[in-house]
């Protein structure tokens, strides 16, 4: 699985001295003095036992290339011709093509990457523009590569579009993302600038894509891969979300119950947990019902709420019959479900929940249309209104 450093090359002030260079200080104290922190990530990265195998330079027409290229190649007759395209802004592929190879040999003796890849890519004016960034990106990436992202330089719209780029690869190359670095030039201290870690941010937004996933499909275990260093959590919530599919709400519960007595510990020495956990409390508050027929319906709620259903009937139907249970019995005691049945054979709320399980169950047609039940299942609206109506009913009995 290659390595590949993806970073931006912005445009710069020269000077009469050249391009303004810095020290930058990693966390674990190395320091890199460039006029360029790609440079010294890369160098960084190979001094950390993750050395770069690709390199993708990405920069427009009018980027410092002049000033990247001249600590790898020289102030030669090519260099030369590079430096002048900088200054008019019309440096194109052609140009990088002819340096990389020159490049690539410096990278490679000095063990710092094995290939190298400049390419321009538009100054991101417009939506077009913009898209052409992530497609131009994606197309550098292989499926599956561990990828490390630089967004110091540039536009101050490339370090959205650097991580917008992340985000996009995660998504369609299935790519690892080992690290989002900025080089904080405007931090800089009496000797050195700092650099600075963003991979907090791809967290958030993983976050965001889990609970978005979430309140479409009501799987617990989808937040299981956000906290995997935490194995008793995330093995709760992958079962959790198992157990509730399968309508097993007494095991759901306790899973749910496990996982959440844990979250407070977690978002004490997890900024990005805390940041999430209210909303997290909320998902698995139903757990915290007294009785069983309480929890099925809360179970049963959320689902119809995900649009499931057959679940949020299903749900339902039982919350009914565990409502009308012989005190004292054990809700999971066939024998004690099958008597609450018989009595509640004569009720038309129960026969309504059963005649709508069983038509979404089997595809069919309700058998009969005692409550409008084909009229309830001719559209989504209609479904969604009674069922929620059928719920709220059930509820004010078991409350």
């Amino acid at each position: 699985m290659n390595h590949t450093l993806i970073t931006f090359l912005g445009k710069g002030f020269k000077g009469a001295g050249g391009y303004r260079t810095a020290t930058y200080r990693f966390d674990d104290g190395n320091t890199y003095t460039t006029a360029y922190f790609g440079l010294a990530l890369l160098k960084q990265l190979a001094a950390t036992g993750a050395p770069v195998d690709h390199l993708v330079i990405l920069g427009t027409a009018a980027s410092i290339w002049d000033a990247l290229l001249l600590e790898e190649m020289g102030d030669g007759e090519l260099w030369t011709e590079l430096s002048a395209q900088v200054e008019a802004g019309t440096v194109d592929d052609a140009i990088l093509e002819r340096v990389a190879g020159d490049v690539t040999t410096g990278l490679i003796a000095a063990g710092l990457a094995r290939r190298v890849s400049p390419r321009v890519i538009p100054y991101g004016r417009d939506n077009r523009e913009q898209i052409a960034v992530l497609q131009k990106t994606a197309d550098l990436v292989e499926q599956g590569d561990r990828v490390s992202m630089d967004i110091s330089h540039g536009f101050r719209t490339l370090p959205m579009l650097g991580l917008m780029s992340a985000l996009f690869l995660k998504s369609i190359k299935q790519v690892h993302i080992m690290g989002v670095y900025y080089g904080a030039l405007e931090m800089t201290g009496a000797a050195t600038t700092p650099v600075v870690r963003l991979d907090g941010l791809l967290r958030v937004a993983d976050w965001l894509t889990a609970i978005s996933a979430f309140r479409a499909s009501g799987d617990y275990g989808l937040f299981a891969p956000l906290i995997d260093d935490q194995d008793d959590v995330a093995t709760s919530l992958r079962q959790a979300g198992f157990f509730e599919k399968t309508l097993n709400i007494g095991q759901a519960r306790k899973q749910l119950k496990n996982a959440a007595c844990h979250f407070s510990a977690l978002a004490k020495c997890d900024p990005v947990f805390e940041l999430f956990s209210e909303e997290l409390y909320s998902f698995t508050e139903w757990a915290g019902a007294n009785l069983f027929a309480q929890r099925q319906l809360a179970a049963a709620h959320n689902a119809l709420a995900t649009g499931d259903y057959l679940r949020s009937a299903a749900l339902t139907v039982e919350a009914y019959v565990s409502h009308h249970l012989p005190q004292g019995a054990d809700p999971a005691d066939y024998s004690a479900r099958e008597h609450a049945k018989t009595f509640l054979a004569h009720s038309p709320a129960y026969q309504e929940l059963k005649d709508l399980r069983n038509a979404l169950a089997h595809g069919t047609r309700a058998n009969r249309n005692t409550y409008n039940q084909q009229t309830t299942l001719a559209s989504r609206q209609a479904l969604e209104e009674r069922l929620a109506q059928l719920l709220e009913q059930i509820r004010t009995h078991i409350s």
